[in-house]
C-alpha cells in the first residue's frame, strides 16, 4: 500500500494549531501572522502538488536530484557577505532559514539510498558529511546534530553492513563539535525557539497541550515508518533532535515556532517521502520472487 499525503499531513496538524496558539500568547504583528499563515498553506500546496507529480511521472526515483538541490541550498547562506551567523536565504523581504527546508526531504532521499547499499550507500554518505560541513560553517549546531542523528538511524536500520558509513558518521560527528565551539550571538525569541516555556508560561494546560503537538509529531511518523519505510523514523528522530534542541534555545521548534522554512521543509519532506514510496514499493513488487530451494 503506498503512503498518503494526506496521512502524513494529518500527522502535522496538531503542531500546526500549537502554533496558532504560540502567535497568540506572543502577541506577535499582523505580519508575522501572514508570513506564518502563508507558509503553511504553500507548504500544503507543494506537499499536494509535488506528490501529485511524483506519482504520476515515470521518471527514475527524484532521491538524486533532491541530494543535489539540498547541497546547493544549504550552500546559498554561506555565500552572503553578512556578520555572525549565515543560516539564511534572502527572498525579497523574507529571509528563509535553509536548512529545515531542505534537511528533511533530503534525509528522506539519503535513507533511500543507504538502504540500497554499495554505490547509492557511498554517495549518501558522501552527501551527509558535505551537509554536516556546510551546517557547521554556518554554524548550525543544532541543524548539524540533528543530521547527524537521523543519519545514524538511517544506517543503524540499513541491511547493509559496510564501514563506509561507519566512517562518514565519524566524520559527519565532528561538524557539530566544530559548531558548538563557534559563537552564537543570536538570541532566543519567545514565540520562535522559545515556544514550550512561553506555552507553559500561560497557563499549564497550554503547556501541556503544545508539548502534546511535538510529541504527536515525532511518534505519528514513527509509527508509518514501518513497511520499510525506514525514512520517515529518520526524518521522526531529526524533529525529535530540534524539540530537544529549542528547549535550551539554540533553535527554532520546527512547525510550532515561528518561521516559514520547517514549515515549506515538511511540505517537500511530504512530497518526497510520497514520491519515493510510490517508486520503491512499485520496484520492490516488480521484482520475481524467488521460488523455494531457489539459489
Amino acid at each position: 500500500m503506498h503512503l498518503s499525503h494526506s496521512q502524513l499531513l494529518l500527522i502535522a496538524v496538531p503542531a500546526v494549531v500549537a502554533s496558532m496558539a504560540v502567535l497568540t500568547f506572543g502577541a506577535v504583528g499582523r505580519s508575522t501572522w501572514i508570513i506564518q499563515v502563508l507558509a503553511i498553506c504553500l507548504a500544503c500546496a507543494l506537499a499536494l502538488v509535488g506528490a501529485h507529480l511524483s506519482r504520476r511521472t515515470n521518471a527514475r526515483s527524484p532521491a538524486g536530484p533532491i541530494i543535489v538541490f539540498t547541497l546547493l541550498g544549504i550552500a546559498v547562506p554561506l555565500l552572503a557577505e553578512a556578520p555572525g551567523p549565515q543560516r539564511w536565504a534572502s527572498l525579497g523581504p523574507i529571509n528563509l532559514y535553509m536548512a529545515p527546508a531542505l534537511l528533511p526531504s533530503f534525509l528522506v532521499a539519503c535513507s533511500v539510498w543507504i538502504a540500497q547499499g554499495t554505490r547509492s550507500q557511498h554517495l549518501a554518505c558522501t552527501a551527509i558529511v558535505g551537509a554536516s560541513v556546510l551546517l557547521a560553517a554556518q554554524p548550525d549546531a543544532s541543524q548539524a546534530l540533528a543530521l547527524l542523528a537521523s543519519s545514524a538511524v538511517a544506517v543503524a536500520r540499513s541491511p547493509s553492513r559496510s564501514p563506509v558509513p561507519i566512517v562518514a558518521l565519524a566524520l559527519a560527528a565532528l561538524a557539530p563539535a566544530w559548531a558548538f565551539s563557534q559563537p552564537d550571538p543570536l538570541q532566543p525569541v519567545a514565540h520562535v525557539e522559545g515556544v514550550f516555556a512561553l506555552a507553559l508560561g500561560h497557563s499549564l494546560f497550554a503547556g501541556a497541550a503544545v508539548i502534546a503537538s511535538a510529541a504527536a509529531l515525532v511518534v505519528g511518523l514513527h509509527v508509518n515508518s514501518s513497511r520499510g519505510r525506514t525514512w520517515l523514523s529518520v526524518v521522526a528522530i531529526y524533529y525529535a533532535v530540534l524539540f530537544a534542541c529549542s528547549v535550551a534555545g539554540l533553535t527554532p521548534a520546527p512547525l510550532i515556532g515561528y518561521g516559514a522554512g520547517p514549515l515549506l521543509g515538511f511540505g517537500l519532506m511530504v512530497a518526497a517521502a510520497s514520491g519515493l514510496d510510490a517508486k520503491v514499493l512499485s520496484n520492490s513488487s516488480s521484482k520475481p520472487t524467488p521460488l523455494r530451494g531457489a539459489a
